[in-house]
């Protein structure tokens, strides 16, 4: 039984002439149980403070008489006790005492029935870049370690099936929203249904993506080939058998069943994704249109005309003889004045055939060269000391026109050792090694770089 688990006065708090409010509070307990980070088993002053907040945000409190036997509340403090001692009384909350202690907790399947009422209340879109993602990494998991990580395939089939099923229901969302909007007459209703409904409920949130090359599915290729390796791999499809019956406790048989369904599953879902989304976007196209056309409508002096003309036509199309209209002489009916012309669909681009573009050999080198370059004129702590042991080999001191530069890298390192000091915590290994003694003369050295005078001394090792 469906509800053979719930308490049987669950939703008679839903029922009654306050399950405004109900639904309200019950909203609010819902982001407090599903606190991750806390106990769910709260205190029961928590849970009354928590409805009178709720409460303190409503923008109006009318409470309806239920039960003759009590007077109405009063209070804030008098309404959240009664909302609270009716979700104790249909089951919503379960009180539990120790001592003077008492505790509000709710039952596993409590908690899922609010959480899956909030999600349907809420309706929130998806991410299709992310739950393809997700697919596609448990799989290569499952293809690198099939043994201990064969398991992470029934959640890609379980997230396979939730992304199909979510395209079955935008399907039929968009289905049933086109027909209350081209069943409506008013063009408010249209635009505000179109925005609400569709485009804040129903539209992915990825949605532009899709005809994109950064589209959510162009991992389909890899999930496809990889489901396709399970099945015709007989090794690989035991390993994964093997690791569903070590996880699930469950006979090897049985498990080699479960693995062919689940790669099964994938495969139909992203083989016929093509065409499903194909479908979503004729009846996307067919919304924007009505609404589209609505909007400007709106905006002309006799909104709504089109809708008219064409309840003229179907009145018209009953009789078997067109009756004579009198009372519209020299008055054009249907023309550009009267009613807009819709914009035509545009078609997708046509495919092209991607080519490799060959780079030449001069390009390259000259990138190599320019690479090069930029790699010599960086100053690292290693390079310097490197320079440094290089110069100094066995010599206690050296003076600074004792300094060789033979390369782009010993000209960088030969004017930074001035700045040693100034080159911040990775430079004092270089310190405590090396001392650099200024004078107040200053020398052209090389005939690269004139500077004050200094002589390099090795420190000696403690």
């Amino acid at each position: 039984m469906l509800f053979s688990h719930l308490p049987d006065e669950i939703f008679q708090a839903l029922t009654g002439s306050n399950r405004e409010i109900i639904e309200f509070v019950l909203r609010d307990l819902s982001e407090i149980f599903y606190d991750h980070a806390e106990d769910p088993i709260k205190e029961k002053s928590v849970i009354i403070e928590s409805i009178e907040d709720s409460l303190h945000r409503l923008d109006s409190l009318s409470w309806q008489d239920e039960d003759k036997d009590f007077e109405s509340p009063k209070t804030i403090h008098e309404f959240a006790l009664r909302i609270y001692h009716r979700l104790v009384k249909t089951g919503w909350l379960v009180e539990e005492q120790e001592l003077y202690r008492v505790t509000v907790l709710m039952t596993p399947q409590v908690s899922m029935l609010l959480r899956s009422l909030v999600e349907i209340s809420r309706h929130g879109k998806r991410n299709y870049g992310a739950t393809v993602l997700s697919i596609l990494s448990n799989l290569e998991s499952v293809s690198q370690h099939p043994a201990e990580r064969g398991i992470t395939l029934r959640q890609a089939a379980e997230a396979s099936r939730e992304f199909s099923a979510h395209l079955n229901q935008i399907l039929l969302g968009i289905r049933s929203l086109q027909r209350e909007l081209f069943a409506s007459r008013e063009p408010k209703d249209i635009v505000a249904g179109f925005f609400d409904l569709f485009v804040e409920g129903i539209l992915i949130a990825d949605y532009k993506t899709i005809k994109t090359s950064n589209n959510p599915f162009r991992f389909r290729r890899q999930i496809l080939e990889l489901c396709q390796s399970f099945l015709s791999d007989p090794g690989l499809l035991q390993q994964i058998s093997g690791g569903y019956a070590d996880q699930q406790l469950i006979p090897l048989d049985k498990a080699k069943a479960q693995v062919e369904r689940d790669c099964r599953d994938i495969l139909q879902t992203f083989n016929s994704i093509e065409q499903r989304l194909e479908r979503i976007d004729e009846y996307r196209y067919r919304l924007e249109k009505r609404a589209a056309d609505t909007a400007r409508y709106m905006d002309s002096s006799r909104p709504g005309l089109a809708n008219k003309i064409a309840g003229i036509i179907s009145d018209v199309a009953k009789f078997d003889v067109p009756p004579v209209l009198k009372t519209m002489t020299q008055v054009r009916v249907v023309g550009v004045e009267s009613a807009a012309q819709p914009g035509r669909r545009r078609e997708p681009p046509p495919p092209r055939v991607i080519q490799q573009v060959q780079v030449s050999a001069d390009a390259i080198a000259l990138r190599d060269r320019q690479r090069r370059f930029h790699e010599a004129r960086q100053v690292t702590v290693a390079k310097l000391q490197s320079y440094l042991e290089r110069q100094m080999a066995d010599a206690q001191s050296k003076h600074i026109l004792d300094f060789t530069i033979e390369s782009v890298e010993d000209f960088v390192c030969f004017d930074h050792l001035r700045y040693i000091g100034s080159l911040g915590v990775s430079a004092k290994r270089v310190e405590r090694s090396f001392d650099v003694v200024f004078t107040k003369q200053y020398l052209n050295v090389h005939e690269f770089v004139e500077c004050r005078e200094f002589n390099v001394v090795r420190r000696s090792q403690r």
